[in-house]
């Protein structure tokens, strides 16, 4: 059992690097061969410029669209917007031929203009294009077609028939074609490069928050429009300096009624199989989803979003993202059923509940080595196998009441969760200390079996003040309850043989345990923003708010143990056999003083700068009460926890936004119950916790430097976040661990000196539009460095810990029918102590997939996974995930889908273990899902109308 360093570490990362160099080089040589072949169309060179004006008053008009077409067969070939000075600007338009140009605007007649760009000049200015206003209305105005794109007034809306795709397209298809507008792989949806915070349609939610549910569900032709819009309304903070962005589907006045769902089925080898369904209505007033799922693929859903989003339709796309969880731990069977239903009153009153049923069977083979560095070079090395059978039977129900006024609202929410779980747990533990080569074995079992009940109940009053009059009595505020309740029962049996070769160690125990527990939490959350009002302070110096969160927490547990004797007799165990109540109160009232200052030009830049200090206090009290004296605690703190940031914000109307926050937070972080005075249960033969009583809080101060941007490039749009931090934490609540002659660890927690942390995080959107080619890119890193003193074996150690985690992932679309990327991600974390004594380990994955349309109605895919881990002290485990789909889609509007599915393809998959903590490094296995092959039938029911299906 002695540990080697692997030689094979920088060999394996230049494999990686080469592996990740070669995928981006093919990438890059395919990408700009199509962009050559697209540029080889010499007809598509011409440049069309001009401005738009008001023919009466000769003022430019911003925000006019401009939609030019061929004027033999009216097919449309670009569109935008004029900018803040009137002024257009076409790129890649067909030179030689007859072309039109429509120009519309809000409350003007539309323009029409015929041009021809000559060849060998390949430009033409139009200069002026004078529109004239409506003489009465627009209904008088005779509109032979709908522009694609306009502006009603800070809302831009993209007419949905301005765009001729598939008869089967879904939403998804729609929004792709779209200027500016980015879907990305996570469902996430972007416009000029900022985030959509909600998609609605027809102003409401639509089965949920999952944009995909819509997107992937609706057709493309029952949609009349698309409005993208700022909601300037919305509770947070900053929403007047930066409103999150919103888009909403508005259907044909025919189509405000629909039907959809899936049936399908699958089979495969090693009896391998998937059943899954769907049936979602919806109506103008009303949503109904039934939903429902068993296999042993390890295709879970643990809500009703989930399991829809599993059934959706999808349109013409080659996007295939149902497979199989193959880095789920063990072997599963898995089952669920639910509804969601969302009804709507009048326009002020809202209901919405759903409800979910699963039932998870899972068996787990784990086989791992843990490595502790000790004092001097000495090690102690762990190597475990453990076996797990989990069952887990559970019902979930979550229902919510919205009422809301012109100046008033109220939510309410409701959830309740059952749960019966059993489980079979085994472990056979083989230890060596390096130092004195004294062995040791741990052969356990332990049978658990227990319940649940966990009950949250949310209220939520909003009050918005209707007299902007100085002597108005009426002001801002919010107050938010929130109660959580959970009790449920633990049985459990826990038989341990412990042997050693030094004499005299050996132990053995065959111990069984009750345990009742009963938990509540009283969360009040109070926001009072107008306190210069209230007090009727006439200074414009600050603004002041006043806020107060009361978090009341309540815990009582009865626990009743004993030990089996020699004749199978059960002896009660009076120091583990105890009643113990735990009680906290957490108050914080703040007083937020901020300040902001804005300088901008309409339609041209908006910066601004602002300031907030939060005057926060806290008082922290704590109360154990046991059977046990020394378990009794009452400890009370007075804390003062202070925050202030400083804000700027720089916008460049239509080309960027910049924001940059510097904060300063101070915190403190108290000892629990566990860590002040446990009950040590020495069945645990390898770790036994004890407690400190004489630990005092730790005083946490951190500084953050965070950037956000926004490019509204268009075509080239993308955002990004990225943030750096450090902080220090006094009298750090650190770790002491003694190791005897055996192996076995006796932890307990000291307050230390000398923590100090720093890290960064980010991300980077960034899409690349040209016609009808889309490159996307993915950028997430992360970056963490901790400085944590800690003490083994009584002698004072410093661990230098450095993680990392980093990935990029590009992908190209054609059209619609094909796509094709790949990804990188490297995982790291080393440890080093100050007697040099270190260790780390990396996982890197490399990935690469393709999807292609072709014929119509085939759609094939294929993704292929490369993985590789790393330790210190042991082997190093390499792995090829390899998974290809073929489907066939057919009948009249693509209902039915027949596909076949080869999965792991290689047998190759394992589920690797790497982690580190302090002083500790553990690798390992776990059994996982490997080959399968699957045939699998689908039937997706569509039905949208003017009937009224089910409401």
């Amino acid at each position: 059992m002695n540990p080697k360093r692997s030689p094979l570490l920088f060999q394996s990362i230049s494999m990686t690097t080469r592996t990740f160099k070669h995928l981006c080089t093919l990438f890059l040589f395919l990408f700009a061969s199509q962009l050559y072949a697209q540029k080889k169309d010499s007809t598509y060179v011409g440049q069309v410029n001009g401005t738009v004006r008001d023919s009466a008053f000769n003022r430019v008009l911003r925000s006019a669209t401009l939609s030019i077409y061929k004027a033999d067969n009216d097919q449309l070939l670009s569109y935008q917007l004029s900018n803040n000075f009137g002024k257009f600007h076409f790129k890649e338009i067909p030179i030689g031929i007859k072309l039109k140009l429509i120009t519309t605007y809000v409350g003007y007649q539309p323009h029409q203009r015929e041009f021809l760009i000559p060849k060998d000049l390949k430009i033409i200015d139009l200069k002026n294009l004078n529109v004239e206003r409506a003489e009465n209305n627009l209904k008088e105005v005779n509109i032979t077609a709908k522009p694609p794109m306009e502006m009603s007034g800070d809302t831009l809306v993209f007419n949905a028939d301005a765009f001729k795709l598939d008869t089967n397209a879904v939403v998804e298809d729609l929004l792709r074609r779209l200027p500016g507008v980015t879907i990305w792989s996570d469902g996430l949806i972007t416009v000029n490069g900022q985030k959509v915070n909600n998609l609605f349609v027809e102003g409401k939610p639509f089965f949920g928050s999952d944009s995909r549910i819509a997107t992937q569900n609706l057709p493309k032709n029952i949609v009349d429009k698309i409005q993208v819009y700022k909601d300037k309304g919305a509770p947070n903070e900053d929403a007047n300096e930066n409103p999150p962005l919103n888009m909403n589907i508005v259907l044909k006045k025919d189509k405000k009624s629909g039907m959809f769902g899936k049936i399908g089925g699958g089979y495969g080898t090693d009896k391998r199989f998937a059943i899954d369904g769907m049936l979602s209505a919806y109506g103008p007033k009303t949503q109904l989803s039934i939903v429902g799922a068993r296999n042993n693929v390890n295709k879970t859903a643990y809500d009703v979003s989930t399991l829809m989003r599993y059934s959706s339709f999808k349109g013409v796309g080659v996007d295939v993202d149902y497979h199989s969880d193959f880095r789920q731990r063990g072997l599963n069977v898995f089952s669920s059923a639910g509804y969601t239903l969302a009804h709507e009153i009048n326009k002020s009153n809202k209901l919405r509940s759903d409800y979910l049923f699963f039932n998870s069977q899972n068996e787990v083979l784990e086989k791992v080595r843990q490595v502790d560095n000790l004092n001097n070079d000495n090690r102690l090395v762990q190597d475990k196998t453990g076996t797990s059978s989990n069952g887990n039977y559970s019902h979930r129900f979550n229902s919510s009441y919205e009422l809301k006024g012109k100046h008033r609202s109220l939510s309410t929410r409701y959830a309740l969760n059952t749960s019966n779980k059993n489980s079979i747990n085994t472990q056979l533990a083989e230890s060596i200390n390096t130092g004195t080569g004294i062995e040791s074995r741990s052969d356990a079992r332990q049978d658990n079996s227990g319940w649940q009940t966990a009950m949250d109940l949310d209220l939520k009053l909003d009050n918005r003040r209707y007299d902007e009059g100085r002597d108005s009595k009426s002001f801002n505020f919010d107050v938010q309850y929130t109660l959580k309740n959970s009790e449920g029962n633990d049985d459990s049996r826990r038989k341990t043989d412990f042997s050693s070769t030094e004499a005299g160690k050996d132990q053995f125990f065959d111990r069984q345990y009750k345990t009742d527990y009963h938990n509540t939490t009283h969360t009040i959350n109070a926001n009072l923003p107008d306190i210069k009002r209230l007090l009727k302070l006439r200074t414009q110096l600050v603004n002041i708010n006043f806020k107060n969160t009361f978090v009341a927490y309540n815990s009582n547990e009865r626990a009743k143990v004993g030990d089996f004797n020699q004749n199978g007799q059960l002896v009660v165990n009076n120091y583990l056999t105890n009643n113990s109540n735990y009680q906290t109160i957490n108050e914080k009232p703040a007083l937020s003083l901020s300040r902001s200052f804005t300088k901008g030009l309409a339609n041209r830049y908006h910066n601004t700068f602002g300031f907030n200090l939060l005057l926060q206090g806290q008082l922290f009290d704590q109360h154990h009460t046991s059977d046990k004296d020394f378990q009794k605690v009452d400890l009370n703190y007075t804390r003062f926890i202070p925050e202030s940031s400083i804000s700027f914000g720089n916008s460049r109307i239509g080309h960027y936004q910049s924001n940059y926050t510097l904060k300063y937070a101070k915190s403190f972080i108290y000892a629990n119950i566990y860590q002040l005075a446990p009950l040590v249960d020495s069945s645990n033969v390898y770790y036994r916790h004890v407690g400190n009583p004489d630990l005092t809080p730790s005083a946490k101060h951190e500084i953050s430097l965070s950037l956000e941007h926004y490019l509204m490039g268009g075509k080239n749009s993308g955002n990004g976040s990225f943030s750096i931090h450090a902080g220090t934490i006094k009298n750090f609540i650190g770790d002491s661990s003694l190791y005897d002659a055996v192996g076995r660890n006796t932890h307990y927690n000291v307050n230390l000196s000398g923590n100090k942390y720093a890290g960064y995080s980010g991300f980077l959107y960034k899409t690349y539009q040209l016609k009808k080619n889309q490159l996307t890119t993915f950028l997430q890193a992360d970056l963490n460095y901790a400085h944590n003193p800690a003490y083994v074996n009584a002698m004072p150690i410093l661990t230098k810990s450095f993680s990392t985690s980093h990935h990029i992932s590009l992908s190209y679309t054609y059209k619609h029918w094909i796509k094709f990327g790949g990804g990188q991600s490297l995982n790291t974390f080393s440890t080093r102590q100050t007697n040099s004594i270190s260790s780390s380990y990396k996982n890197f994955s490399t990935s690469a997939n393709a999807a292609v349309n072709w014929p119509k109605k085939v759609y094939w895919s294929s993704i292929v996974n490369y993985n590789r881990s790393t330790s210190s002290y042991s082997g190093d485990v390499n792995f090829i995930i390899w998974n290809a789909d073929v489907a066939y889609r057919f009948l009249k509007g693509d209902n039915a889908e027949l596909k076949f599915s080869a999965l792991d393809l290689l047998r190759q998959n394992k589920s690797v273990i790497n982690s580190g903590n302090g002083n500790s490094i553990t690798q390992g296995t776990v059994n996982v899902l490997q080959q399968y092959f699957m045939f699998s039938l689908a039937y997706y029911p569509r039905m949208f109308g003017s009937r009224n299906y089910l409401f």
